[in-house]
């Protein structure tokens, strides 16, 4: 029987069109897109193609997209282009309490370097305090760092009118909205962001490539230096095949993001496993399910189970999911998404992650809900 592969948040299985689109760039196709004869013209062409791809899956223009390693390169940069940039007035950087690892530790790296860092709570669902956040804003702001979906939770913030508030007092917006692709419609000039990171695996692309939208004409200094790649915004060799690869996969995550059918029979498999899981176990729950969510991810607690056990469970019965980001995946600590939505630390602890794509079937739900059951079931008993 086939492993159920409940972990798409984590990353994803590149889709095949991808893979076809980078072969030749793998295989037969190896020249520099800096050179100037034709081979390098034609992986710059590629470059290029790729990039207004990308720029048409956020909305923005391809002048504004640079290729790099991945989302934390993307989110680091970011940082440090704005704080570097900043007016040597501005000292106050904003975050929320449920950011990525990759946020959260640029911050916390702020902090060390002088940066007075403010981190504005959420409630139980995991919504963002927007009336604590524009109190914080002001002309003291640098930075303001926000994801857009919550990659352990699934929960959405409501960015509505916050890119202006930002823009209004000086305050550089940026989103990470790297759990965003083929779930929500995604636009820079309604986010008014300065600043947005993608992530290629996260959106049936290849690993280890990423995007940092900037802004055009927003001050920017580049975090790696060296040549001119990216019009002098990341230097480095570019990584054709893999910019490719990303390009493809955004096209497929741009109609995905339109096609409210399947997106419907997503959000319905994973409301099915909630619904199986919650009948089942006395005292679960499905977090942040209150507040409005992208389709295919699910946070349930498991009513008291230990979650490290439960996933080596289903996980030799052939069902791979996760306990929250892939990030913080080796350690015992609890949540600290969810320890920020007010679960206490057994609570933020008992809790597994689900994240369906669209290749998930109604048979692997319903596989994975008898799995994770019969899990839960077998420790109580013990």
């Amino acid at each position: 029987m086939q492993r159920i592969y409940l972990d798409n948040n984590s990353t994803t299985r590149p889709a095949a069109e991808v893979v076809n689109a980078m072969l030749p760039w793998l295989r037969d196709h190896h020249a520099n897109p800096s050179s100037p004869h034709p081979s390098g013209e034609a992986s710059a062409d590629a470059v290029r193609a790729a990039r207004s791809q990308v720029a048409a899956l956020i909305g923005s223009q391809a002048s504004e997209i640079s290729f790099t390693s991945g989302a934390s390169e993307s989110i680091s940069t970011a940082f440090a282009s704005a704080l570097s940039t900043a007016d040597e007035s501005r000292t106050k950087v904003i975050v929320s309490s449920v950011e990525h690892s990759a946020v959260k530790y640029n911050a916390e790296r702020a902090a060390e370097t002088g940066w007075e860092v403010v981190t504005i709570g959420v409630d139980e669902e995991g919504r963002l305090d927007r009336g604590a956040l524009l109190s914080e804003l002001d002309e003291s702001c640098a930075l303001v760092s926000l994801i857009l979906a919550n990659n352990e939770t699934g929960v959405l913030t409501d960015l509505e009118g916050l890119g202006a508030a930002c823009r209004a007092a000086g305050a550089s917006l940026h989103v990470d909205a790297v759990q965003a692709p083929g779930k929500v419609d995604l636009d820079v000039a309604a986010l008014a962001c300065d600043f947005l990171s993608l992530s290629g695996h996260k959106f049936h692309g290849p690993a280890g490539i990423g995007v940092l939208f900037v802004r055009s004409g927003h001050p920017f200094r580049p975090l790696i230096l060296g040549g001119p790649q990216e019009s002098e915004r990341r230097a480095g060799t570019e990584n054709v095949a893999g910019i490719v690869g990303l390009g493809c996969a955004c096209q497929i995550a741009k109609q995905q993001a339109a096609n409210p059918e399947l997106l419907s029979t997503i959000e319905g498999l994973r409301n099915a496993l909630e619904q199986r899981l919650l009948a089942a176990l006395g005292n679960s729950r499905a977090n942040g399910a209150g507040a409005p969510r992208v389709p295919g991810t699910s946070n349930v607690y498991l009513g008291g189970s230990e979650a490290a056990f439960v996933l080596a469970m289903i996980g030799q019965a052939g069902v791979d999911a996760s306990a929250g980001s892939a990030c913080n995946a080796t350690s015992t600590a609890p949540s600290p998404v969810l320890m920020a939505m007010g679960r206490d630390e057994a609570e933020a602890s008992g809790c597994l992650r689900f994240s369906l794509s669209a290749h998930t079937t109604r048979d692997e739900i319903e596989r994975a809900a008898e799995t994770v059951i019969a899990a839960v079931e077998a420790l109580g008993a013990l």
